[in-house]
């Protein structure tokens, strides 16, 4: 048990007694005046109980409850019993906490032994990775880490659309640039031929989809050509299967180097392509139990009982949807995986009936284990939204780039001395924070409108501000010398300074932030609470005294600064961000 979860625990328990109700830790809350106290009870819930204003219950309650070694006192305030902790008591017991757990602090049992499969990461091929995928990946690789964090063997998987109506497009506009209507082998080489190697990625790929996209809107009869390319694709068209094999392998290489880049690790990737035969003989078979029905041609399950509309799973033509494909894919997942209790999706919010409405079919075939999904909205920047069918998409290399360009001058400026590989490198990892932690801030419901320009600021709500507060206490450190083992040593009579105790605070608090954001989904969470260490922390720095301190109190404050750059680099690696040793 940490520190935190045992303070409230004892706190809850003095209150239990003297109010005859039975009180929780998860009662408590932050006060919402610092100055009130450390936490508080809000005491409504004794209210309904006790048949009492919760004012008065408030004022008794403080004067009757028995304190402990660590609560300095208990104070009423309207309707809430706020309790101070001692500062000396608190600040020696965070620092004995982490030192004793290091960098498994923060570390929860609660889900031990339980598996998750975590589906995220979801960018089609033949199309570029671009700004409004970051968001999936980095929500999903933060998550994958904070619900280990809480015990969950978690198996992260990705899902790839390799086959579908925006290949189909993309590869019919390759063949009619190169001016053929009736593609055969032979063709396939001359395509190929005429794209260079700077070529091979996702944004040709993309503008090609764009071009299709275009000239569909403006010929609307040319369609019937590209649903025959889709069809040939699926009937499995030796000449088609040939481009597309070829062009989705270029797809695929460039995403495993930007999942690298990212830090973004998956344990299992699926493709759309292995899963259409048995997409539609899952149809068939809910054709067979007669929870699908023909509806004009096409087949569909209706949930209108559910208030769920109208699921389509196969289009009147017979080509399968991505619903035909899904089916299949839950049902892999469970064979490959039989002791998974939870599956997850990381989804566009607005895909949210669509996913209602898989997993009811799905439970209507006999899905037992939990089936959910983690929402969030799409990202924008200052220019406006983007689409892939306009063509107006930021790729993620030129928004990467653009940043790192930044990065790299400011660092200049700040360190001429610096050799050019150390300012890439240090910039490359203030870059990266910046992009994760402007993208992570947020709340996964909540729209995210991009500011590179104050992304990249040392100071306010930024990842290099908090790369800063983490870094600075390192240079203390340093600067310090070897921190002497002195866990033996208690802290001298001297009283704590304020901005010590409302760091050691945050810092006990970690690991029911680490809790939190696994049970809300909500890397945010963690977010925050690096922005509170980081502005505790640049309180100590600036206003206490450490490595001129007295002797004893030296020793207890680098202890302090230790374990604070510890725990702030757990929080921040939970978000897959590094701190460089300078800035």
């Amino acid at each position: 048990m940490h520190l935190w979860d045992k303070i409230l625990r004892d706190v809850a328990v003095a209150v239990s007694k003297a109010a005859g109700v039975k009180i929780e830790a998860q009662d408590f809350t932050a006060p919402p005046d610092a100055s009130f106290g450390d936490t508080a009870l809000g005491c409504f819930k004794l209210s309904k109980e006790l048949k009492k204003n919760p004012n008065q219950i408030a004022a008794e309650l403080a004067v009757k409850i028995k304190l402990s070694a660590m609560v300095e006192k208990a104070t009423a305030a309207g309707p809430y019993l706020n309790f101070s902790f001692s500062s000396n008591q608190l600040v020696d017991s965070v620092v004995r906490d982490i030192e004793k757990q290091k960098e498994r602090y923060g570390l929860r049992a609660s889900s031990f032994g339980h598996r998750l499969m975590f589906e995220y990461a979801q960018p089609n091929t033949h199309k570029e990775i671009h700004v409004g995928h970051l968001r999936n990946l980095l929500i999903g690789s933060a998550l994958v880490r904070i619900l280990k964090m809480n015990g969950w063997q978690v198996i992260a998987a990705s899902y790839h659309g390799d086959i579908g109506a925006h290949v189909a497009k993309c590869l019919w506009r390759m063949a009619t640039r190169a001016k053929i209507k009736e593609l055969t082998l032979k063709d396939v080489p001359k395509i190929l031929k005429g794209v260079s190697a700077a070529q091979k990625n996702g944004r040709y790929l993309g503008q090609l989809y764009t071009e299709a996209s275009k000239l569909l809107e403006e010929q609307p009869e040319l369609k019937t050509q590209v649903e025959a390319v889709q069809q040939k694709l699926e009937a499995g068209d030796k000449a088609w299967v040939k481009l597309w094999a070829e062009t989705r392998k270029w797809s695929l290489k460039e995403m495993a180097e930007i999942f690298k880049e990212l830090d973004v690790r998956i344990d299992r990737q699926y493709l759309e392509s292995e899963l259409v035969s048995a997409g539609q003989n899952m149809v068939d078979e809910l054709l067979k139990k007669k929870v699908a029905k023909q509806s004009e041609g096409a087949i569909i399950v209706d949930l209108e009982e559910k208030k769920l509309g109208v699921f389509l799973i196969r289009r009147s033509d017979g080509t399968a949807l991505y619903a035909t494909k899904d089916l299949a894919l839950a049902r892999l997942k469970q064979k490959e995986y039989p002791k998974v209790q939870r599956s997850l999706l990381l989804v566009d919010r607005r895909q949210e009936l669509y996913f209602k409405q898989l997993f009811e079919t799905l439970r209507r075939l006999g899905f037992k284990h939990q089936m959910e999904y983690a929402g969030y909205e799409f990202v924008t920047l200052k220019t406006g939204a983007m689409a892939s069918r306009e063509g107006n998409v930021v790729t993620w290399q030129s928004f990467r780039d653009e940043i790192l360009a930044r990065a790299i001058s400011e660092t200049k400026q700040r360190h001429a001395e610096w050799s050019k590989k150390k300012v890439e490198d240090m910039s490359r990892q203030i870059a990266l924070g910046a992009i994760k932690f402007g993208m992570l801030k947020q709340d996964n419901d909540k729209i995210l409108m991009f500011d590179l320009e104050q992304a990249l600021a040392f100071e306010g709500d930024t990842g290099p501000y908090v790369q800063y507060a983490a870094a600075r206490l390192g240079s203390i450190l340093r600067k310090a010398g070897k921190l002497s083992d002195c866990r033996g040593e208690r802290r001298s009579p001297e009283r704590c300074q304020p901005e010590e105790k409302r760091l050691a605070l945050a810092m006990a608090k970690f690991p029911q932030v680490v809790e939190q954001a696994a049970t809300e989904l909500r890397p945010a969470l963690i977010a925050r609470w690096c922005l509170e260490m980081a502005n505790r922390a640049n309180e100590f720095y600036h206003e206490v005294r450490v490595i001129d301190a007295e002797p004893a109190s030296r020793s207890a404050r680098l202890r302090l600064a230790a374990d604070a750059r510890t725990v702030l680099i757990l929080g921040l690696n939970l978000l897959g961000i590094t701190v460089p040793d300078e800035m």
